[in-house]
């Protein structure tokens, strides 16, 4: 597992390469929206639910929430500004994949399951009622004609994760399929990949645990 200093480390490196972008590109590639006035640039767009901004100010980034009261986890600021610069000019293409048709998903996948699928299970693999209801709360899109319940869920404007849902019976187990949109891979390192999966799922249990 990553330390606290990894992260940080992490998200140091990102900033200095983000100075070194071009930031209204930037912002173009990743469907997000491009602002400079008074020597403040900003890109905004959405993390999930949360309106969230990269800001450039006296030659200092920093990545926060559109709401002065929020703050966004070191995980996420990395997750983020790691989107920020990796996302292309590719749109979605409609066309979905598993955690293992991505190269080098092998060697994550275990990490993968732990981290994502097998909490998803725990959580709602018997109750998908429970994930009907928590799902929309996350801005999950229903998906009709897949497993017994599917939703999509945009984490950013080009970046689309889909959980699917089978509640089992008598004679198999539930099971759970986390796919992506194939343009995933030219978005964002498969380390990203697996952390942003297990952002949305972990987020979900939350909501659940709140819901009593």
């Amino acid at each position: 597992m990553p330390r606290i200093d990894d992260y940080r480390e992490a998200l140091r490196i990102a900033k200095r390469e983000i100075l070194e972008r071009d930031p209204e590109e930037m912002a173009l590639k990743a469907k997000g929206e491009f602002e400079k006035k008074d020597g403040v640039i900003l890109v905004k767009l959405f993390f999930l639910t949360e309106p969230c901004q990269l800001r450039i100010e006296n030659n200092e980034v920093n990545v926060e929430s559109q709401h002065p009261e929020r703050e966004i986890s070191l995980t996420d600021q990395v997750l983020i500004a790691h989107y920020l610069l990796g996302v292309s000019y590719q749109e979605e293409t409609g066309e979905w994949i598993t955690f293992r048709d991505i190269p080098d998903g092998h060697f994550y996948y275990d990490a993968f399951l732990r981290r994502a699928r097998d909490p998803f299970l725990k959580t709602f693999g018997s109750k998908p009622e429970l994930y009907e209801k928590v799902a929309p709360m996350l801005g999950g899109i229903p998906v009709k004609g897949l497993g017994d319940v599917a939703f999509d869920f945009k984490v950013f404007p080009k970046v689309t994760v889909r959980i699917v849902l089978w509640k089992g019976d008598e004679e198999f187990p539930p099971e759970a399929s986390i796919l992506f949109d194939r343009s995933i891979q030219s978005n964002l390192p498969i380390e990203d990949i697996a952390y942003l999966s297990g952002g949305v799922v972990y987020r979900m249990m939350g909501i659940a645990r709140s819901l009593g």
